[in-house]
């Protein structure tokens, strides 16, 4: 992104620029600009342009082929790019900590395993460097030695870790070849969890297992050192001499020795994983459950929901809270790998969730963590899941009404008992009209029209059931029995299409996302889909949690969705923004009225979808188009 700017700079300039300029605008040291425009400079001629220095004036640049400069402008801006460049500082952290262990890696062999010259890979020591003072590591410098990653062990060790817990880089490889079969390591670790009574998540279980990968690998490969002279027995006083075994074992099938600040570093990474079994909060726990039901009963007053009145789900909820404060108390929070996709597919949940954390901070002080928040918003989905149980066994006797009798009702009879395992259900040729009254069915599915009146509803149906047909139904009937318009607008419905409104779309350059979704907001307001104040409260539901998501798409909306006019508004950011380490390339703003809040949950499952389709994100970022855009979800929700 920084070199992209730098020759956009200079490509749209008439004048000279000086490095001073540069240094100012992208925060950076004046060394990392030389970096940048030396490599700019190299790269100039087979891209079409030609970069000049003049002493006391500045950088200029002469365009010799602007087809070709265009082309390398794009591809220094394109998504693929910014991939590019995120693996390539895995792999060169990858290539640094596995070449030559803890000594000094000459520049020249870096170049040579990872392609690169010697040019290119000096302009991105800098960014190496910045990455790894995240870790407290340094980047060290010497002529005739080269470079090195210096820092206490124990952040090395951490730094190898996240690289193999992240994946898809040669670091990966290389374990694995080092270390081998794991599974008995696996299947021990897994024996002492389950002796011991331990509740430990699956993420958390990765990561012990990986520090076991990552112990052998820099203890034979990477600081060849010797180790100390007291080594780790099972008489170790620890909590966890129970995980002994794996350690005792790796120890002897690898022949090296732990040392004690590495047994004590295991044991800490143990503790820190244990989900606790013992309360040891101080909260008053009639107090929590008499606050949160009057928090409830107001949720439920706004939303349609009962909450307030499942008590299971309240006394499962307190206790999680109890084992929350907790351990924050104890400053433990634990990882969720699965928050993303939580927090986009029931965003309705979560927009609850967080009103919960305002809840918790302002009646007890605790702030809670974005991933904890994640693991509260499972009590939540058990909720809403039993909530579909019951209202599908509200229906006790179902009617099926078909055009003949025999295959066909039949046929369609076992579709319709794959919804309702538990209930009775029976067929009618549409002549049987008196036999069906007699039934006394809760629900009807008919395939002809019904002249005679029920006192039940009735849902018209295709005597061939298709999956999406039985999907349909299924959230048709989610929605308390009430049988009107918003029935078809199931999760994968794609009628939000047409809230993405033509005077709602915009390409635009900007700086900052807060400021681009204030101007969406503002223009909501202006154009009359959005009430007085929701530029306001749409930056304050980004205070609680980021709405920019992956692969470049953010979906900024309020917390309480009161709009005028429901809406979605589009604006494609050209050159892509990046804050926080997150691009941002298309913004989905969402205003909905309180009528027409059902469209929420296929609007997020269809963006959820755009997410996971790189090459559909290209392409409506590529065409910058309003009715190709509508087309393309259009064609995604169908799939």
């Amino acid at each position: 992104m920084r070199t992209y700017l730098i020759l956009k700079d200079l490509a749209n300039s008439k004048d000279y620029i000086p490095m001073s300029f540069f240094v100012n605008k992208l925060n950076v040291s004046k060394r990392t600009i030389q970096n940048e425009l030396s490599y700019l400079k190299k790269e100039g001629k087979s891209n079409g342009y030609e970069i000049r220095n003049t002493y006391g004036k500045g950088y200029s640049l002469e365009v010799l082929n602007v087809q070709d400069l265009n082309h390398f402008l794009s591809s220094l801006n394109s998504n693929a790019s910014t991939n590019v460049q995120g693996k390539l500082i895995y792999e060169e952290l990858s290539t640094l900590l596995t070449t030559n262990g803890s000594q000094y890696t000459p520049v020249s062999e870096l170049s040579e395993k990872l392609g690169l010259s010697n040019t290119s890979l000096y302009t991105r020591l800098d960014t190496i460097s910045e990455y790894l003072n995240s870790y407290s590591l340094k980047l060290e410098r010497k002529s005739h030695y080269g470079i090195k990653i210096v820092g206490e062990p124990k952040s090395i060790r951490k730094l190898m870790i996240d690289l193999y817990m992240h994946g898809d880089n040669s670091f990966v490889k290389l374990i694995d070849g080092c270390v081998g079969n794991y599974d008995e390591y696996e299947r021990i670790v897994q024996d002492s969890i389950r002796k011991n009574d331990m509740r430990i998540g699956y993420y958390e279980f990765q990561v012990i297992m990986c520090w076991l990968r990552v112990i052998v690998y820099y203890k034979l490969f990477y600081s060849k050192e010797e180790t100390s002279s007291r080594s780790f027995g099972l008489d170790d006083d620890n909590d966890f001499s129970e995980f002994g075994d794996v350690l005792l074992s790796i120890q002897h099938n690898f022949q090296f020795v732990l040392d004690i600040k590495e047994v004590q570093e295991f044991y800490h990474l143990v503790d820190h994983s244990i989900q606790g079994n013992k309360i040891n909060s101080k909260i008053d726990k009639e107090e929590l459950m008499s606050k949160l039901i009057v928090f409830f009963k107001k949720i439920d007053k706004e939303n349609g929901t009962n909450y307030s009145g499942d008590k299971f789900f309240l006394e499962n909820l307190v206790t999680h809270l109890e084992f929350l404060i907790a351990r924050l108390n104890e400053k433990v929070t634990y990882k969720n790998p699965l928050l993303l996709e939580l927090y986009i597919r029931y965003s309705m949940i979560f927009d609850i969730v967080l009103k919960l954390s305002s809840f918790l901070k302002e009646n007890f002080g605790y702030e809670t963590s974005n991933d904890e928040l994640g693991l509260i918003a499972v009590h939540f989905l058990n909720h809403s899941e039993k909530e579909k149980k019951n209202q599908i066994n509200k229906y006790e006797r179902v009617a099926i009404v078909c055009s003949t009798d025999g295959g066909i009702g039949r046929f369609v009879q076992t579709r319709i008992q794959s919804i309702f395992p538990n209930s009775v259900t029976k067929t009618f040729p549409f002549w049987e009209s008196s036999n069906l009254a007699f039934f006394k069915p809760n629900i009807i599915f008919s395939s002809v029209p019904m002249k005679n009146n029920f006192d039940c509803p009735i849902v018209y149906i295709s005597e061939l059931l298709s999956d999406k047909d039985l999907e349909n139904i299924k959230q048709m009937l989610f929605l308390d029995g009430k049988f009107d318009q918003r029935d078809k607008y199931s999760e994968n419905s794609i009628e939000y299409i047409k809230l993405i409104k033509r005077d709602l779309f915009n390409v635009v350059e900007c700086d900052s996302y807060m400021e681009l979704i204030n101007d969406m907001s503002l223009r909501m307001m202006k154009n009359g889909y959005a009430y007085k104040g929701f530029n306001k409260d749409v930056a304050l539901r980004e205070k609680y949690m980021s709405t920019v998501y992956k692969n470049g798409i953010a979906i900024p909306h309020p917390i309480e969705m009161d709009g005028r006019k429901s809406a979605i508004s589009i604006y494609i950011v050209k050159p892509k923004l990046n804050e926080n380490k997150k691009d941002i390339k298309l913004v989905f703003m969402i205003c909905l009225t309180k009528k027409e809040f059902y469209y929420y949950r296929s609007i997020s499952n269809g963006l959820f979808k755009l997410m996971q389709n790189e090459s559909k994100i290209n392409e409506l970022y590529s065409k910058s188009d309003f009715d190709i855009t509508r087309n393309i979800l259009g064609e995604m929700g169908e799939s």
